[in-house]
């Protein structure tokens, strides 16, 4: 008999340990469900302010970015799913000045509850960049007021606007999800710490060299100009994947011999076919830069942010803009 109660004993004992694992399991499981609920929903338009806004996000929020890498925002229409992605979403974060067409579609056709976030407002703004291949570029056409058609969209290549556009989107995130501000606004000061350090990375790299002048395969690198003292001299224009007229090609050539420039930069996520030609036909060296729109693949397997991307930008420029080599006529 003594056997048989203390064989239900232990069942007894088995019993309890099983409802006990049952119970923290489904309770584990409540908890990952009202976490995932918590999550803050974000769709950002393209890759440049996708990658912002994660790092000021980062694991409280789920983000989308819409416009694959690699295809112009320019260009871009949304399709049914993406709108209903952006639906769903709590935040849409995008940069304006025109880069993104869509945006202004996309603003009318959403209700008040979706936060609206223009990641450039209060960006210190570049104009006077008409799309023309056979003018040559200035690059501080700098106004207080300018038309938006006029304006350089690409403010994040400054560290300061990139600075400014996470605190526009930190804003929104705080307003949208007031539980976790204060994680996110900590999230914002180390962002400012970096940018500030990659701001002096800059000057002190590029303040005292003699060559300034880029020679650049599309026009987008206006602020990196403004802020350190360089020109760009652009083979095509803003955007990326036209042909050069040969008026413009011959004003390149004419352009580096004459102030002896020993090197072209080529859009990293675009390629370099131009860039190659030019530099095949003229014996000067290639070297990457990019607008951070997007990554190549090689970049994507890296997880490459928005600060790898200035870094790389910086090494290139240190190497292109150094000492210039004569050249042949």
């Amino acid at each position: 008999m003594s056997g048989i109660f203390s064989y239900l004993k232990a069942m007894k004992k088995l019993l309890l340990l099983i409802m006990t694992i049952m119970t923290v399991l489904i309770v584990s499981g409540c908890n990952t469900e009202t976490e995932k609920k918590h999550k803050l929903r974000v769709c950002a338009s393209f890759f440049a302010v996708y990658d912002i806004a994660r790092q000021i996000g980062g694991d409280r929020i789920e983000i989308k970015n819409l416009v694959p890498e690699g295809v112009e925002p320019h260009d871009w229409e949304p399709s049914v799913k993406a709108m209903i992605s952006i639906e769903n979403s709590d935040v849409f974060v995008y940069n304006g000045l025109g880069i993104e067409g869509f945006a202004e579609k996309i603003r009318e056709s959403q209700g008040s509850e979706l936060i609206f976030v223009e990641a450039s407002e209060g960006c210190k703004i570049l104009y006077g960049y008409e799309d023309h291949d056979d003018e040559h570029d200035h690059d501080k056409h700098d106004k207080e007021e300018g038309d938006i058609s006029d304006a350089d969209p690409h403010v994040w290549l400054d560290p300061d606007n990139a600075a400014k556009e996470a605190e526009n989107i930190c804003a929104a995130f705080c307003r949208a999800d007031p539980e976790n501000a204060e994680y996110y606004n900590e999230n914002l000061e180390n962002f400012r710490k970096k940018a500030s350090d990659l701001n002096n990375a800059y000057k002190n790299a590029l303040g005292d060299l003699e060559n300034k002048e880029l020679i650049v395969s599309h026009r987008a690198y206006g602020y990196i100009c403004s802020a350190y003292g360089l020109t760009q001299e652009a083979v095509e224009g803003m955007g990326s994947g036209g042909d050069p007229s040969p008026r413009r090609i011959r004003e390149i050539y004419d352009n580096i011999r004459k102030n002896n420039i020993d090197c072209i930069f080529y859009e990293s996520l675009t390629g370099s076919r131009i860039a190659e030609t030019i530099s095949e036909d003229m014996g000067i060296d290639m070297y990457p830069i990019t607008a951070f729109e997007g990554r190549n693949a090689e970049q994507r397997k890296q997880d490459f942010d928005y600060f790898d991307a200035m870094y790389m930008n910086l090494e290139s420029l240190e190497k292109g803009l150094g000492d210039a080599d004569d050249i042949g006529s």
